[in-house]
């Protein structure tokens, strides 16, 4: 029984030893409650994307995916990198993702399975099972409800910086302003529809 115990123990320990994960937390302080994710078309690990949607959105953080020029609205983008190899099967074996604003990163997340995980029956795990962890911790100061605060206060200060423009701003100005507020989820799509028949009723 002891020896099995020891033979258990010695197992877990290899397995985690196969695996390295490194990560910058996200600071909360920065309120980020939309992504945008540039696509990288040499990653060939197929529900990588996917898994990370899924990753953000459970802490609440909407995203969306462009593949050459970012779209003006956007002030956090992601970058990432996914690796995958083959024995037996294919599995993923390494994968960054990288936060910025403005070109300074925020936040960055790191999954490596040492020497390619080796004989470690892990290596075969799904992505989902491989990344969810990381993404968690890359993210653990923001919860759904922390960024349903961080819309609501970024959204009242956008309605206030709009009352307080001059009147001789543009309607196309405000209707670009008005997109720009629903991409990042800052408005629903009613507020946006409804917003949008008065601006262009002016």
């Amino acid at each position: 029984m002891k020896n099995r115990l020891l033979l258990l123990a010695f197992i877990a320990y290899f397995i985690a030893s196969c695996t390295s994960i490194k990560v910058q937390e996200l600071d909360p302080e920065h309120e980020i409650s939309h992504v945008c994710i540039q696509k990288n078309p040499k990653v060939i690990v197929s529900d990588f994307l996917p898994v990370v949607q899924r990753g953000f959105m459970k802490h609440g953080i909407t995203t969306e995916v462009f593949d050459d020029e970012m779209p003006f609205y956007c002030d956090y983008y992601l970058t990432y990198t996914a690796l995958k190899t083959w024995d037996i099967g294919m599995y993923m074996h390494h994968a960054e993702l990288s936060l910025f604003k403005n070109h300074k990163m925020l936040g960055y997340a790191e999954y490596h399975l040492n020497g390619k995980g080796g004989l470690a029956l892990n290596k075969w795990a799904s992505v989902e099972s491989k990344m969810m962890p990381v993404i968690d911790k890359l993210l653990v100061g923001y919860t759904p409800e922390k960024v349903k605060l961080f819309k609501s206060k970024q959204k009242h200060a956008n309605f206030k910086e709009t009352n307080n423009e001059t009147s001789g701003k543009s309607t196309e100005d405000e209707l670009i302003k008005l997109r720009k507020w629903f991409e990042k989820g800052l408005i629903s799509k009613e507020e946006y529809k409804a917003e949008k028949e008065k601006l262009l009723n002016k």
